[in-house]
Parts: C-alpha cells; structure tokens; sequence
C-alpha cells in the first residue's frame, strides 16, 4: 500500500511545504520506547527544514530508516539523528552501530524485497522498506546514500544520508508534526 502511495507522490505537482525536521523530531518520539528497550545511546540534533513534500511521506521515509536502524544497533550502542540544511538542501544522517550492509545487498539494496536474511538469519523484515524510502526520496527531487562506516578496516557502522530541495524562502510551512 506504502509503494502504492508513493506512486501516487510521484505524479503530484504541489504538495505542501512541512517542516522535516519537526516530522524527524516527532518520529524519533514516537520511537523512544524501542530505542529505550534495546538500551541505545541516542542523540537528535534537528533544525527546521522545510520541504515541498507531504507529511505522511516523510513520517514513512523517517520511520522506516530509524527503524532499520534501531534493529540493527546492537544493544547498549550508540545511534544518532540529524537534520542540517545549506542554502539549498536538508540533509537527514542517521549513523548506526550495526553491521552495515553486506555487498550482495548493496547490489539490490533500493529493490522491493531486497533482504539480508541470508547473512543475518536474526532479522526480520519485508524487505520493501528502503524501496519505499528511495521512491519517496525519488519523488521528492532527492537522493539517499547508504555507506558502511570503517575503523581500522572493521564495519562498526552504517551511515545513512538523505538529502532534498529546501522550499524556496518565504513559502508558508505546513505544521502538523
């Protein structure tokens, strides 16, 4: 149904300008109690960004990748959240302390089902997540880069980037986060 919907985003021309780092701010609240659970160290550092974009669109695009994220921290490790802007683009990083991606999903990694099941027989999921977070992305006029992160040549981390336009100054934001 989520893919159905971004199909759907994709064809719009004038979706209303929300703040995104109020959607990041309010998904990482809704969040707290699994990232409590597994006992993270997690920090959130978020600036207003306004983009064109609908709200249900950036809540599933947040939710998912936090997830995915919270899922593969081990616990008592670290996470963070962070949504900085230049003059033209709002960045959302989100660093794990997990295993990274493996390089068999790295091919297929945006693909609907794509799944690390083989590699990791622990995790659970559809495996349409990061498809739809890469439609939304897509329709959005963005991009979304996944990059394991290395310490003297280990993976102790993936680090996620979402990058899309800022609305143009001066445009009235939508608040419903």
């Amino acid at each position: 149904l989520a893919l159905a919907k971004v199909e759907q985003l994709r064809q719009e021309r004038d979706a209303p300008v929300v703040d995104c780092g109020g959607v990041v701010r309010s998904v990482a609240l809704d969040l707290a109690p699994l990232i409590a659970d597994r006992g993270l160290d997690f920090s959130l550092d978020v600036q207003p960004a306004p983009v064109r974009s609908h709200e249900w669109a950036l809540r599933e695009l947040c939710r998912n990748l936090l997830h995915n994220a919270i899922k593969h921290c081990p616990p008592d490790s670290r996470l963070s959240m962070v949504m900085a802007c230049d003059s033209r683009t709002a960045a959302l990083s989100i660093s794990d302390s997990g295993p990274g991606i493996s390089d068999a999903l790295r091919e297929r990694l945006f693909q609907p089902f794509a799944t690390d099941h083989g590699a990791r027989p622990s995790s659970s999921g559809s495996g349409l997540g990061l498809a739809i977070c890469h439609g939304i992305v897509q329709s959005l006029g963005g991009s979304i880069d996944m990059q394991n992160r290395e310490t003297h040549g280990r993976i102790t981390g993936l680090d996620v980037t979402v990058r899309l336009p800022l609305a143009p100054p001066d445009t009235e934001v939508t608040h419903g986060a």
